[in-house]
């Protein structure tokens, strides 16, 4: 009987699923990609167009102050995707350069 009990007791402990719960690494879906609550880490990307622009701002639905022309397939680390949906603040990784980049040439891997 105590067998029998000492069983079901590790049975249940063994499925509970609070403790993995707890355990759970942070993960490239925390936050949800806002300016107030920014993807940390960062999602992971890469450019998409032929050539795309990283901008040092973005205001009012436009991109502002050319940094750079990066080329398809280029490495970056998006943080948030702007409240229009059209551009996103990212990281070029082989510079280590914030900016924004137009939302409709990249894409998450």
């Amino acid at each position: 009987m105590t067998a029998l009990l000492a069983a079901a007791l590790s049975a249940s402990v063994a499925t509970t699923p609070a403790s993995a719960a707890a355990d759970s690494p942070v993960t490239i879906q925390a936050g949800s990609g806002t300016v107030g609550d920014p993807w940390v880490p960062m999602r992971e990307a890469h450019t998409t167009c032929e050539s795309t622009t990283l901008f040092g701002n973005y205001s009012g639905g436009a991109h502002h102050d050319p940094i750079v022309v990066l080329p398809s397939g280029t490495w970056i680390g998006v943080r948030y995707v702007t409240g229009d949906g059209r551009s996103a603040d990212v990281l070029w990784h082989n510079h280590s350069q914030w900016g924004f980049l137009l939302r409709s040439c990249f894409a998450f891997d």
